[in-house]
């Protein structure tokens, strides 16, 4: 498995966990996971993505 379509399973499987416990995943996440899926950014990009979104500390 090529790391591309690791990265689209560990979204997608997120994702669906997510809305799985009543949880919705917005257009701004699914646009920087799409980045985060083209090899844009790294998993910790994408983290500091969404903890600044949501005025979160980063880490």
């Amino acid at each position: 498995m090529d790391e591309r379509t690791r990265r689209s399973l560990v979204i997608r499987d997120g994702m669906h966990s997510a809305e799985l416990e009543g949880g919705r995943v917005t257009d701004a996440y699914r646009r920087d996971a799409q980045d985060y899926i083209d090899g844009l950014i790294d998993e910790d990009g994408l983290i500091r993505r969404t903890r600044a979104r949501y005025g979160l500390e980063t880490i």
